[in-house]
């Protein structure tokens, strides 16, 4: 899918070594979203209280990316984790940050949601948090999870649609001449159901209602250099989005809207 971005699949070895060979482009926008968030629930939470846990399920992630979701207080501390992301950076970061929160079986692996390495019906529960609109063939992504999953597993996909951070992709586009919806047409909440449903058999939706409401313009800023195309930006093109910036703070504040949530998908079809 030569026409992807590479922040959209298009160059894994950019996501790889580049975008996410440490946690810190990642963690300036998800910092972004827990400093200035509107919810009463952190996302992690509000995606956790959608799983029926058990104390002694098998679970994989992929994308883990700093292992964020496992800061979640819901979660038995007993379950297996298994964390794998393309980065190696990435899965060390996880898997400590796992430990930190008290689980105490975790495994890192290193690999590709199009092609993992484990055997079928190996897992109750696979976890892709934001990272199937990185894949370069997410139809394979979806295929692989829907794969590894028992017959009575359970996907938990999150990710965005078309119109999530509205305002920050204006001021985006206004600089740099384009946003980073692109990544919703490879896998948002619209396109992302009907390509999990080639492989569930049951799928829901769940919004997770959380505008922003920014009252610090160098946080808004480090989010929209974070990723292209201003995370290469030269200083004239970063002073201007910094002025884009600002002229949406009306009295102190800028309002950035959301809109993402999470799938919830079962009766995986992993032969067809």
């Amino acid at each position: 899918m030569t026409s992807q971005s590479p922040f959209a699949g298009g160059d894994q070895s950019y996501l790889r070594d580049v975008q996410y060979r440490d946690g810190t482009k990642l963690d300036i926008r998800a910092t972004l979203h827990q400093r200035f968030s509107t919810s009463e629930l952190l996302f992690p939470d509000f995606e956790a209280g959608l799983i029926e846990w058990r104390a002694d399920l098998a679970v994989i992630e992929c994308g883990t990316g700093t292992g964020r979701f496992w800061d979640n207080v819901v979660a038995p501390r007993s379950i297996s984790l298994t964390l794998t992301d393309l980065s190696p950076g990435m899965v060390q970061l996880a898997v400590d940050r796992a430990g930190e929160n008290a689980f105490e079986r975790v495994e890192g692996r290193e690999c590709d949601v199009q092609d993992l390495p484990f055997d079928d019906d190996s897992f109750d529960l696979a976890i892709a948090n934001h990272m199937l609109y990185h894949a370069p063939d997410p139809d394979r992504a979806v295929a692989e999870l829907s794969r590894v999953l028992r017959p009575d597993g359970t996907l938990l996909a999150a990710t965005n649609g078309y119109g999530h951070m509205k305002e920050m992709n204006e001021a985006i586009a206004e600089v740099f001449g384009r946003g980073n919806e692109g990544l919703y047409e490879v896998f948002g909440i619209d396109t992302g159901e009907a390509r999990l449903r080639e492989r569930f058999g049951s799928i829901t939706w769940h919004a997770f209602d959380n505008d922003l409401m920014v009252d610090d313009p160098a946080a808004a800023i480090a989010y929209g250099l974070s990723f292209p195309p201003g995370e290469t930006a030269t200083d004239e093109e970063a002073a201007a989005f910094a002025r884009a910036i600002g002229r949406r703070f009306v009295d102190g504040r800028m309002h950035i809207r959301t809109r993402a949530g999470a799938f919830v998908c079962s009766a995986p079809r992993s032969r067809v």
